[in-house]
């Protein structure tokens, strides 16, 4: 074969490669749909004109051929341009995954543990075989129901039970040996922690065995409303996202594993009404102590943190019983993943009405600039503050202000925004789609907008009552201040018809 054929052969295959790399990256980008049109016509135009100056340099001549240094430079060039192209595709497949991979899925698994003393003898469940197993009456009967038959499959027999009145006399009755296991929902370790006698509980047992039970999301029923809009004449709920206001709630558990869990206490607890509109966002925050129906219990009064252990669909319920609203999507993020995305946005500034020590920082009063580690003390102190819970929600609303206006007002979104999603990998979960994620970021990339963020929060006088989740027993709870929770709702309302509010909305009627 001549050298001439030679050379024109790997010319053409060349800028063939160039042509299907970046043929694939424009395609990843447009399946990711995240960029503005303007930033997605200027990546096709460069493309283009790099296609046009490898294939220049590769093939055009005029009466003399293409020189040999020609051809190798322009081979480089293709090949170089064909990586970085792949480069491209590997960044968006990886955005792409993490935001499937922060998905709640459609079946979630709930988990009920066998617990013994950790000097029981038994090695794995086979063991436990005539053992008698402990359970709470009355107390999430569905899951404890399922709990037992997957045991009784387990060990091909009926097991013997016996139910108490309260969590902590089954407890009690497991330490001083009148049963030898107890079935527990595990989230109960984090509120043994919060109890005078019981806070070694996890030093004291052991798992011996976990059933794990598969809870199917129910379908969402669609949105219903007489509000059309003369444009589209759609419903408001089937405009795209960027296109009418919603209601997200953002849930804090109070974990600090790596892995978030389903089924949490949440210990942060706000409504984000978000107008794209008007760019405005009212953060309303509710105490996690609030007394509030929760409806794992059918309505029995609970604290509000309490509600997420049963999933945070159930905390979902809970709030939109009490401020008679619909949210249409939430997000939860854990200790780990707070610390993980204030240090991914470089750190927050937040103002303190009081200077405090805690955790082994300092707090001024005044403006503080806050790691992830620092801000997430500054977000669960309490005991140093005159307000307690209160403050603590005020502050928490402080940080996520922060937090938006950080990622809107600087170049955050734009450089960091792949890093921090993957960053947050298993520490943060959302039902909020793909597609209105990225139509979201779309918008703040095409307009950069200023958001104006209002706060709000409720807040009651505080005493001790019975509560569903820990039954027989009295616990700290906030009663609800029904003026604080009407004016609250009736904001969101005003919020997700379109209205602009004011500073001056904000004050307490």
């Amino acid at each position: 074969m001549k050298k001439k054929n030679l050379w024109n052969i790997f010319c053409g295959a060349a800028l063939g490669l160039q042509l299907l790399a970046e043929g694939t990256a424009m395609y990843h980008v447009l399946r990711l749909n995240m960029l503005p049109d303007l930033y997605v016509a200027i990546l096709a135009g460069g493309f283009l004109l790099l296609t046009l100056l490898s294939a220049g340099l590769l093939f055009l001549h005029g009466k003399k051929p293409v020189s040999t240094l020609r051809r190798i430079l322009g081979m480089v060039l293709a090949l170089l341009i064909a990586a970085g192209s792949c480069a491209l595709v590997y960044v968006t497949d990886q955005l792409h995954d993490t935001m499937e991979g922060i998905a709640d899925p459609s079946v979630s698994t709930a988990s009920r543990n066998v617990y013994v003393l950790k000097e029981n003898g038994a090695k794995d469940l086979s063991d436990a075989r005539d053992y008698t197993f402990g359970y709470v009456l009355g107390y999430d009967t569905e899951n404890t129901d399922k709990t037992l038959q997957v045991l009784e499959k387990e060990l091909g027999k009926i097991v013997v039970t016996q139910g108490f009145d309260t969590v902590f006399a089954m407890v009690d009755a497991l330490y001083a040996g009148s049963i030898d296991a107890l079935i527990l929902n595990d989230a109960y370790l984090t509120i043994f922690e919060d109890w005078v006698g019981y806070e070694d509980f996890g030093e004291r047992t052991r798992v011996l065995y976990t059933a794990l039970i598969e809870e199917e999301k129910p379908d969402p029923v669609p949105e219903t409303t007489q509000q059309e809009t003369v444009q589209s004449g759609k419903p408001d709920s089937e405009l795209p996202v960027t296109e009418r206001p919603f209601l997200i709630y953002l849930s804090g558990s109070d974990t600090r594993y790596k892995k978030l869990g389903s089924k949490t206490r949440s210990d942060v607890n706000i409504l984000a009404a978000v107008n794209p509109l008007t760019k405005q966002v009212l953060l309303l925050n509710t105490p996690r102590d609030y007394y509030v129906e929760n409806p794992a219990g059918g309505g029995a009064l609970d604290k509000l943190t309490h509600c997420g252990i049963y999933g945070t669909e159930n905390s979902v319920e809970a709030l939109e019983n009490l401020y008679n609203t619909s949210i249409d999507g939430y997000a939860k993020i854990n200790f780990a993943g707070f610390e993980t995305l204030i240090d991914e946005v470089g750190g927050v500034t937040v103002y303190s009405t009081k200077g405090f020590t805690s955790g082994g920082i300092t707090i001024v009063k005044g403006n503080n600039t806050l790691n992830g580690k620092e801000a997430l003390i500054f977000a669960r102190e309490r005991y140093s503050l005159s307000g307690g819970d209160r403050d603590r929600g005020k502050n928490q609303m402080k940080i996520l202000e922060a937090v938006i206006k950080k990622l809107t007002t600087s170049t955050a979104l734009i450089s960091n925004y792949a890093d921090i999603l993957r960053s947050l990998k298993g520490m943060l979960k959302t039902d909020i789609s793909t597609e209105d994620i990225s139509a979201l970021v779309k918008l703040q990339l095409e307009e950069m907008p200023q958001w104006e963020v209002l706060t709000f929060a409720v807040s009651g006088k505080t005493g001790k009552d019975k509560n569903y989740s820990m039954p027989g027993l009295k616990a700290s709870v906030m009663y609800q201040d029904e003026a604080l929770v009407a004016q609250a709702s009736d904001l969101l309302a005003r919020m997700l018809a379109g209205q602009t509010l004011t500073e001056a909305d904000m004050k307490i009627s």
